[in-house]
């Protein structure tokens, strides 16, 4: 009886500190965002609905909150399209060659992302190295410069997280077996169709999750846009900072924060079901080309 009772019970007991890690680091924060929302008098004042009525009653506010979806949708993809190349060819070198390239990739995952950003802001800024190469090939006038523009808050978001969607594309690609790409060039499929065919369906998982994984930093990045963009790089993020500090208006934050939220978790909601969907399409695919073989 009693082995029968700590069998009960231990799955719990071993799931609590992590429950009380989750509540005291997201649900106890969200839940208090959400009730300063509704609270634009005070924490201890009735509730209201006024910050939302505001929200939504000033078109600035929803046309900032989708153009920072749009960045970093647009920014996610572009990393993908930068980071397959680099992880497949990650995934096909021999152990002790690949350890040391993957460890010179995470090396900037791993330093500090102000020092980040302002190493790009020297590198997009006039006068600098890449500014003269473009010059030099009439792809810029003298003295141009990409920064506080949004294609500077889009090449920053892209660089701070390559690493990271390298690295999950890496881990899905390592699991491709050489075998079955020897198999089909044996047949006659060139690099292009067993990339199409094999690599990417079984990479396609991993690709979906690298999505989500930086899609979610870069809805909520306000530094980077703070820094290179400019006035007219600014996102939601932004507006969201200055509400808690400069304008000492919570409640208002946390109306813009409770949206932005629910627009980043859409977007994830949507990226996550292309999972079943790119499994139902290859599914179909090859049933189909096994009827017509």
């Amino acid at each position: 009886m009693r082995p029968r009772i700590v069998a009960t019970l231990a799955t719990p007991l071993l799931l609590l500190p992590a429950a009380g890690v989750l509540a005291l680091m997201v649900i106890i924060p969200l839940a208090v965002l959400v009730w300063f929302s509704f609270a634009p008098d005070g924490a201890t004042a009735p509730l209201s609905l006024d910050s939302y009525a505001r929200l939504f009653g000033t078109p600035l506010y929803l046309r900032l909150a989708l153009k920072t979806l749009v960045t970093a949708g647009a920014a996610s993809l572009l990393t993908a399209a930068l980071g397959w190349s680099p992880a497949w060819v990650l995934s096909r070198l021999p152990g002790r060659t690949r350890n040391l390239i993957l460890l010179a990739i995470i090396i900037p995952y791993l330093t500090s992302y102000l020092l980040l950003i302002y190493s790009i802001f020297v590198v997009l800024g006039p006068g600098s190295p890449l500014m003269e190469v473009l010059q030099f090939v009439g792809l810029a006038r003298p003295g141009a410069s990409i920064l506080y523009s949004q294609p500077a808050t889009l090449v920053m978001l892209v660089y701070e997280n390559l690493p990271l969607m390298i690295f999950v594309l890496f881990s899905g690609m390592q699991r491709v077996d050489a075998n079955l790409l020897a198999a089909a060039g044996s047949l006659g499929a060139t690099r292009w169709q067993r990339m199409r065919h094999i690599v990417f369906p079984l990479a396609a998982p991993s690709l979906v999750s690298a999505l989500i994984m930086v899609f979610v930093p870069m809805g909520g990045a306000f530094v980077e846009s703070a820094i290179l963009g400019g006035p007219n790089g600014l996102l939601l993020g932004n507006v969201i900072a200055d509400q808690m500090t400069r304008a000492d208006d919570p409640s208002f934050g946390s109306a813009l924060s409770i949206m932005l939220l629910l627009g980043i978790l859409a977007v994830t909601g949507i990226i996550g079901g292309l999972r079943p969907a790119l499994e139902w399409l290859f599914a179909e695919r090859a049933a189909r080309d096994a009827a017509s073989a």
